[in-house]
């Protein structure tokens, strides 16, 4: 399969790849080109089609144009060819990885960064910048390998450095969870849990906001202290209605809830049809 055609981007809706392993990991620095942050909830809506593809930004475009010199570079620098390739998991249905390059033996394997300044200088040291760790381990999963290169190459400075990478078998199991986790979201249809960057940063209403969550704590300490006094006064008077002084303590009968789901004419109606319209339901509470 070619990268970047209507297919493989069919697919990449279909699968989770090697890239969006570091926004379920929580370690993508990035943003889509319409400004959103790229996180595991902004990824959930990319699969189910609800956001459009990410067109990229000139960041990315770039590094799209310099895949071919780079892959050029490293064929050089390790004396065999490589060539791009889409490869799925052996094991794990929902796992794909669009490969950079890959020798015809299997041999070699390479992920292909354009890097900055910051993450060549990393890579020169023999060290892999963070947001590309959890890409690197998928990738490597899918292919059955416990090993591959990383190749940073800086095209101002016409260098390439190659860094080995190894299977970390601790931290694929934590990956493996996570993409798990995710992946039933994206099947229920179900939004994962926002985190930090889901939400705007506000420099007006800071202390109308702190003011609604104190007023928010005192109300559930006023409802469980109501809890507690009923719970006693219930017990006081054992079920029947009670004057206390001059305090009328009573209660009146309503109809119990019907239950749907044990209708049999209702088994195999689909009642979402008659579900209402979704709404907002407002939260607040601080940042733990």
């Amino acid at each position: 399969m070619e990268q970047n055609t209507t297919e493989w981007l069919d697919q990449r809706k279909a699968h989770i790849g090697a890239s969006d392993a570091p926004i379920i990991m929580g370690v993508s620095p990035y943003k889509r080109s319409d400004g959103l942050p790229k996180t595991p909830y902004i990824l959930w809506k990319e699969k189910l089609g609800i956001l459009p593809d990410d067109v990229g930004n000139s960041a990315t475009q770039y590094g799209k144009r310099m895949e071919g010199p780079a892959r050029e570079a490293y064929e050089s620098y390790v004396g065999t060819s490589v060539s791009p390739k889409v490869i799925y998991h052996p094991t794990i249905d929902y796992m794909m990885a669009s490969l950079d390059g890959i020798s015809d033996d299997g041999s070699y394997m390479v992920e292909i960064k354009n890097t900055n300044a910051k993450n060549h200088f990393l890579a020169s040291e023999g060290k892999i910048p963070i947001e590309f760790w959890p890409q690197l381990i998928h990738q490597m999963a899918c292919a059955n390998r416990d090993k591959m290169h990383y190749w940073s190459w800086s095209q101002s400075l016409n260098e390439g450095v190659l860094v080995e990478v190894k299977m970390d078998k601790e931290y694929l199991e934590e990956l493996l969870s996570k993409e798990k986790e995710f992946w039933k979201y994206v099947q229920k249809r179900t939004p994962p849990p926002l985190c930090e960057k889901d939400y705007i940063s506000q420099e007006e209403g800071i202390e109308e906001a702190r003011k609604l969550v104190e007023l928010r704590k005192k109300r559930k300490e006023i409802e469980a202290q109501e809890k507690k006094l009923e719970e006693h006064l219930r017990f006081i008077c054992q079920g029947e209605r009670a004057i206390f002084g001059d305090v009328i303590y009573g209660f009146s009968v309503v109809k119990g809830r019907i239950k749907y789901n044990d209708i049999p004419e209702l088994q195999e109606v689909d009642l979402e049809l008659y579900r209402t319209a979704p709404y907002k339901r407002w939260e607040i509470d601080l940042l733990k």
